[in-house]
Parts: structure tokens; C-alpha cells; sequence
């Protein structure tokens, strides 16, 4: 059985209050901890990222999770989340979509309201700070440009994984694929203020109606 479904504030200040309230007291406290924990264990200190992706979207836009863990969907609006993480990772991650090898799985996948991506990373390769999470969100039956790519993507390739790269320790919003490069709309973006001692975020964008994704050419930066 699922949760009960606890309303969110629909408020923005609260939402954003909020928002910075769980990256520092939650995200940062499993990353300080798995940094520490490191240097015993001589494991990575990778985050969880979906499951920390999932209630930071529900923050952002105000609609929440459906409570099951696993399979089904990530908001009860019926959107998709998609989490990638460069803290403590020791590989490039990607946002991945492995079920794309039947045509009703894509099909599927662009019927949905909004789809999340999610990234958490540092400015720098190999640094554990600052720490940056961005969000963008796409919404398909309205980003032509989007849409577009995941078609081009399913016309020339027999592979079952959908990949989009993020940009990784670059600003922006550019994201790649072999089936054309894509600007996506930020709606969020919050990078850590190094004050000694003290974990603080500081939220530099916040635009949950951001617009549409722009293709890109592949020589354009």
C-alpha cells in the first residue's frame, strides 16, 4: 500500500525554505557522512541521487511522490524523474531510459506531464565542493525540440538505452545525445556557499515554468 499523501505547501517561500532546508540538512549530512566514513572504509562516498532527486522535485513543484518504492510513477501528476550524480561517483553518469527497446515504452515515456532531470555535481572534476543541483524540466507533448531528438534516437539505433549526457562540471544547460544536443529549461538551481563550518546553499534559480529546450548544433557550445 502506498503512503498517505501529505500535502505540500503550495506557497512559494515555504517551498523554497523548504527546498534549501533539505539539501542542507539532508543531502549534505549523507555526503559529509559517507566523506568521513571514507576514509575508514576506502569506499565511495556516491550519493543516492534518485531517491534524493525525488523529494527534492516534490519541494520544487509542489506535487508529490506516490509513496512505492521501485516501479511505478515517480509523482502522482504521473512525471518522471531523472537523477544523475557526480558527488562521490567514481564513473560519468548519464540519465538513462534502459526500457526504450519497444516503441510503447517511448511512447510512454512521451506522454508524460513533466520529465525531471536532475544533477548533482561540483564546478570542478574531482572536487568534493562546492556543491551544485541543478534541475531542468521538459515537459514532451509541448517541446517539439525534445521530442525531436528521442524520435531521431529511435529511428537510428537498435539499442534499448535512451542516454541523455549532462553537462558535468560545466554551467549551463546543454545536454547531448548522438541524435542532436539539447539546451533544457532550468527551473533550478542551487550551488553551495563556502562558509567554514557551516553547509549553506545558496538558490541562484528558481523558475518552475521555465519554457522549452533548444537544439543545439553539435559545434556550438
Amino acid at each position: 500500500m502506498p503512503m498517505a499523501t501529505k500535502r505540500i505547501p503550495h506557497d512559494t517561500p515555504t517551498r523554497k525554505a523548504l527546498t534549501k532546508s533539505f539539501i542542507e540538512n539532508v543531502v549534505f549530512a549523507q555526503y559529509r557522512q559517507l566523506t568521513g566514513w571514507q576514509k575508514v572504509t576506502g569506499q565511495s562516498a556516491q550519493l543516492d541521487s534518485g531517491y534524493l532527486a525525488q523529494h527534492l522535485v516534490s519541494l520544487i513543484s509542489g506535487v508529490p511522490g506516490s509513496g512505492i518504492r521501485g516501479r511505478g510513477d515517480d509523482l502522482v501528476d504521473g512525471s518522471e524523474i531523472k537523477a544523475a550524480s557526480t558527488i562521490g561517483a567514481r564513473d560519468t553518469p548519464r540519465w538513462n531510459h534502459a526500457s526504450f527497446g519497444q516503441a510503447k515504452n517511448v511512447e510512454k515515456f512521451l506522454a508524460n506531464p513533466y520529465i525531471y532531470f536532475v544533477l548533482f555535481d561540483t564546478a570542478e572534476r574531482d572536487s568534493e565542493v562546492p556543491l551544485r543541483i541543478r534541475v531542468w524540466r521538459v515537459a514532451p507533448q509541448r517541446d517539439a525540440a525534445f521530442v525531436q531528438v528521442v524520435r531521431g534516437w529511435q529511428a537510428t539505433t537498435k539499442s534499448g538505452n535512451f542516454q541523455l549526457h549532462p553537462p558535468l562540471w560545466e554551467p549551463g544547460s546543454l545536454a547531448t545525445n548522438n541524435a542532436g544536443n539539447l539546451r533544457l529549461p532550468l527551473i533550478f538551481e542551487a550551488v553551495q556557499r563556502e562558509i567554514e563550518g557551516v553547509d549553506f546553499m545558496d538558490i541562484d534559480t528558481w523558475n518552475p515554468y521555465a519554457g522549452r529546450s533548444k537544439g543545439v548544433a553539435r559545434d556550438a557550445g
